[in-house]
C-alpha cells in the first residue's frame, strides 16, 4: 500500500503542500478552519501525525439543553447559562445552547445536531421531561443536569438544597407568629417542588403545628386564570403563605392585594427563587435565594470531572439556600381564628 503524504492531503482539499505542513505543525499562517479541515482529511486518509496537535486545535464543546420556557427565565436561568458561558471560554472551549420546545420535548425528539456530532459534554438544565432525559443520558456522553435530578436520571446534577431552603422559609414564618401557614405549587411539576413540599411540612412538624390539607395546595399551573379560581374557592385563607417560586408568589400577592388585603399586615407570602418577580413585586417577596453564578460554576466543574474520570460514581451536589428578608413577610398579629376570605 502506497505511503499517504501531505501532497496527497494538499491535493485532495485543493491547496498547497505548505499549508497542510503549517496545519499539522498548529502554527499561525493557516486559519482554524483550514486546520480542522487538515486534521480530518489526515484522519480520513490515516496519516500519522501528532493528535496532540489537533486536540489543542480542535476545541471542546458542549451542548446547553433546555425547553424555551427555561430559556425564557433570564433572570433565573439566564445567570446560571451566562457563568456557564464563562467558565467554558475559560477552558477555551465553546458552549452551544438548544432550545427545546413543548412538542419537541412531547415526542421525545433529539436536535438533529446532537444526535451528529460529537460533543465534549451535555447540560440538561431544568426539566425537560424523563424520557426525553432519559434519551440524551443514552447517547453515551458526559451529562450533568443543572437545577433538577430524578431517581431515573443516571447523571451527575447540581441542585438546591430545596428541602432545607423549605423549611428555614416555612421556620421564618413561625418566627413571625403564623401558625397557619399555606403551600402553594405544583408538586408533580418536578422532584425540586416535592422536596419544597416535604420541607414546609417537616417544618410544621417540628415546631408541632398540625398539617392542614386545606391549606396545601399542590396541584396548581403557574398561570393568574387557574389561580385565581382556585383560591376564590377555599373556605379560608391562612395567615401566610409559602410558595415553591417566585412566579406564584408574584401571582399570589396581585391577587390577595386585588381582594383588599394588605401584604404583610392581612397575610405574609415567602417564595424560593430570587428573580425579577420578587423585586417588581410591590412589597418586594421575601425569598429564599440559591446563588446561581455559583451553580453554574459547579455545573462546569461537575463536567470536567465527569469527561476526566468517567468510571466515577454519580456525584448530586446540593447547594445551600440563603434567606433574602423583604417587606411581604411581618409579625402576625391575629388570633387563632382563620382569615377570612
Amino acid at each position: 500500500m502506497k505511503k499517504v503524504t501531505m501532497q496527497d492531503i494538499a491535493d485532495r482539499l485543493n491547496i498547497t503542500k505548505n499549508s497542510v505542513s503549517q496545519a499539522l505543525g498548529n502554527k499561525n499562517g493557516v486559519s482554524e478552519q483550514t486546520k480542522l479541515a487538515v486534521f480530518k482529511m489526515a484522519d480520513e486518509l490515516g496519516y500519522k501525525y501528532k493528535k496532540e496537535i489537533a486536540r489543542e486545535v480542535v476545541k471542546e464543546k458542549f451542548a446547553l439543553l433546555a425547553t424555551s420556557f427555561a430559556l425564557s427565565q433570564r433572570s433565573f436561568f439566564g445567570e446560571i447559562i451566562d457563568n456557564m458561558k464563562q467558565s467554558i471560554i475559560a477552558h477555551q472551549a465553546e458552549l452551544i445552547i438548544f432550545p427545546v420546545t413543548d412538542e419537541e420535548a412531547e415526542k421525545n425528539q433529539l436536535p438533529e445536531q446532537l444526535t451528529k456530532e460529537n460533543w465534549t459534554g451535555i447540560f440538561l438544565l431544568s426539566h425537560i421531561n424523563t424520557v426525553y432525559s432519559k434519551k440524551v443520558i443514552e447517547l453515551g456522553m458526559p451529562v450533568v443536569l443543572i437545577d433538577h435530578h430524578d431517581p431515573h436520571l443516571k447523571a451527575d446534577a447540581v441542585i438546591s438544597q430545596n428541602k432545607d431552603g423549605a423549611f428555614t422559609a416555612v421556620e421564618f414564618l413561625i418566627e413571625n407568629k403564623h401558625q397557619k401557614i399555606g403551600f402553594l405549587g405544583d408538586t408533580t411539576f418536578s422532584p425540586s417542588y416535592e422536596e419544597r413540599f416535604e420541607g414546609y411540612k417537616k417544618a410544621l412538624q417540628y415546631y408541632q403545628i398540625p398539617f392542614n390539607e386545606k391549606y396545601a395546595i399542590t396541584r396548581i399551573k403557574e398561570e393568574q386564570t387557574t389561580l385565581y379560581r382556585t383560591l376564590d374557592e377555599l373556605d379560608e385563607l391562612p395567615t401566610a403563605w409559602f410558595c415553591v417560586n417566585s412566579g406564584l408568589g408574584f401571582i399570589l400577592n396581585t391577587y390577595l392585594q386585588s381582594k383588599g388585603y394588605n401584604i404583610p399586615k392581612d397575610l405574609s407570602i415567602i417564595c424560593f427563587d430570587n428573580t425579577e418577580f420578587t423585586v417588581l413585586s410591590n412589597p418586594p417577596l421575601t425569598t429564599m435565594c440559591t446563588n446561581l453564578s455559583f451553580m453554574g460554576e459547579k455545573a462546569v466543574e461537575l463536567m470536567y470531572n465527569r469527561v476526566r474520570k468517567p468510571d466515577e460514581g454519580f456525584v448530586h451536589l446540593a447547594l445551600a439556600t440563603n434567606l433574602i428578608a423583604r417587606d411581604s413577610v411581618g409579625e402576625n398579629k391575629k388570633t387563632d381564628s382563620a382569615t377570612e376570605s
